[in-house]
């Protein structure tokens, strides 16, 4: 059900771009919440950690978004999230149980905490729709890069971006979140899965021993925007085949000392698109029971 939650609320922040008149990247998340008269503004967060907040009161909702990265993809993201909790079906009942104000945190979302992720979902919908990503990646270069200019052309985070890559990418592609010498969470492409029996990497789990990695852990070097890149294989960070070899790509995330690493690889598995997968599947036999809006 959690799985099917998430996928709903992805789909619903497509669907809202659609139903907001976008149809191309970039998406605006400013411009749809005020076509939904939400008062939207800047604030220096009072608190560590905090990337925006929405407000429920009598006289409407507003979202207010972190001045502390000045980042225009990550403050669109944060006030793609809130948006999320404007949205989704449920979500402003269960903030107002304890009151007007909910506060979101910065980073996509792994924890405990299913309305904060079923917003994140909702906000990489809204900004990135699967069919627009998939066109993008198609043909395009496999790696960090591709994720760079996904978040260039979306205005998007580069870890929202990179999730919604490996979510789409019709070519294998795997991306770890890391704080310090521990992984935070992980996405793999279909693609990559399929690459062969592999470990599923788990939050907690460390970082594996490689050239890389080791400039992973040194969080001297590990700033914003500076990068690192190596050869590695499956069997290191996954347990899989030793011949499979991998193109391993690391930057330093610009919110709160993360890392995130890119695993991507040339071997293209033939027509990725023929078949939709098993959470597609799973969405449209239940959709029609099921609705979200407002």
């Amino acid at each position: 059900m959690r799985r099917f939650r998430l996928k709903m609320a992805q789909q619903l922040g497509e669907k809202t771009a659609q139903d907001h008149g976008f149809d191309s990247l970039p998406i605006d998340p400013f411009k749809i919440a005020s076509d939904e008269d939400i008062l939207v503004e800047a604030k220096q967060p009072e608190k560590d950690g905090m990337s925006g907040c929405i407000v429920f009161n009598d006289d409407g909702v507003g979202i207010i978004y972190s001045t502390t990265i000045q980042n225009s993809g990550f403050q669109n993201f944060t006030v793609a999230h809130e948006l999320g909790h404007y949205f989704i079906d449920g979500h402003p009942e269960e903030i107002l149980k304890t009151g007007p104000m909910h506060v979101s945190r910065g980073g996509f979302s792994q924890g405990d905490c299913s309305i904060e992720i079923e917003a994140d979902h909702f906000a990489a919908g809204l900004l990135m729709p699967t069919h627009l990503v998939k066109n993008k990646l198609l043909g395009s270069i496999v790696g960090l890069d591709a994720i760079k200019s996904l978040s260039a052309l979306s205005n998007s985070s580069l870890t929202a971006a990179a999730i919604r890559a490996a979510e789409c990418a019709p070519y294998p592609m795997a991306i770890i979140v890391s704080a310090g010498q521990n992984i935070r969470y992980a996405f793999m492409s279909d693609s990559f899965k399929n690459l062969g029996r592999l470990r599923f990497l788990r939050k907690g789990d460390a970082l594996p021993i490689s050239e890389t990695s080791s400039f992973n852990r040194d969080n001297d070097r590990v700033l914003a925007g500076e990068s690192a890149c190596a050869e590695s294989t499956l069997s290191v960070w996954f347990e899989g085949s030793a011949h499979t070899t991998l193109d391993e790509e690391i930057v330093g995330l610009e919110s709160y000392g993360l890392t995130l690493t890119v695993l991507s690889s040339e071997e293209i598995i033939e027509d990725p698109y023929e078949d939709e997968n098993e959470d597609e599947k799973l969405v449209d036999s239940w959709t029609p029971k099921f609705a979200y809006g407002r």
